[in-house]
């Protein structure tokens, strides 16, 4: 069963590993390739103009509603599920709280002792979780400009990356990507409206009148033949 007071603990790297294996597992082309395309879904998540129920953004991971796993088990499905959650409280709360600290999970490969990053993944994933968003949220002005160094890197771009050579250049651009993400967290995270505030209960400011009281009209009369029959 899951313990709904363990949604805020970071996962360890046990746990992490299982989520990326399960990921890995989704054998639908639509659906998440991997942690890292998972956790720039996440990000975009977290960071829109309104709160994406659970309810709408697992699907996306699946690939469609039509391609929810089938479970073994309800413990299974839980397990899975918390990780999820607490993978999403844990980058929301990066982002609220350690900006400073936010880095993108990309993934690496290393060549001739040279690291270079993967992106794409990541930034499919984010823009994804951005098609999310409410209304025209993702396609205002300032949502386009400051998507653009993510978008740059999606099939969508219409950049042509095999005419880049210097991997200097390369590496400049992918280090826009993660200021980008602050950004947009920032800007919806100033715009977002406040709770509405509930009704506050009605409190009676004075003491109730009994029915056989004298009615505070001053008439003499017992309440209940005066106003208590109106």
């Amino acid at each position: 069963m899951m313990n709904i007071n363990d949604l805020s603990t970071p996962l360890s790297d046990t746990e992490f590993h299982a989520l990326d294996e399960f990921l890995l597992s989704l054998d639908d082309d639509e659906a998440m390739l991997d942690i890292s395309e998972f956790d720039g879904f996440l990000t975009a998540v977290v960071s829109g103009p309104d709160m994406i129920p659970p309810s709408v953004w697992l699907p996306v991971v699946w690939g469609g509603e039509e391609n929810a796993p089938v479970w073994d088990s309800m413990e299974d499905y839980q397990r899975i599920f918390g990780l999820m959650i607490r993978y999403m409280n844990s980058t929301s709360a990066t982002l609220m709280q350690a900006p400073e600290i936010f880095e993108p999970c990309f993934l690496e490969r290393e060549v001739k002792d040279v690291t270079y990053w993967i992106v794409d993944e990541w930034c499919e994933g984010y823009m994804k979780g951005v098609e999310l968003y409410s209304g025209l949220s993702a396609t205002s002005p300032d949502m386009k400009s400051m998507l653009a160094p993510i978008h740059k890197f999606t099939l969508a771009s219409d950049w042509d990356r095999s005419k880049e050579k210097d991997h200097g250049q390369i590496r400049q651009l992918q280090e826009q990507i993660a200021p980008a993400a602050l950004a947009i967290h920032s800007y919806w995270l100033a715009r977002r409206s406040p709770p509405t505030p509930q009704s506050a209960p009605h409190t009676r400011v004075e003491p109730k009148v009994g029915r056989n009281d004298p009615c505070p009209c001053g008439s003499g009369r017992k309440y209940k033949k005066c106003c208590g029959t109106h």
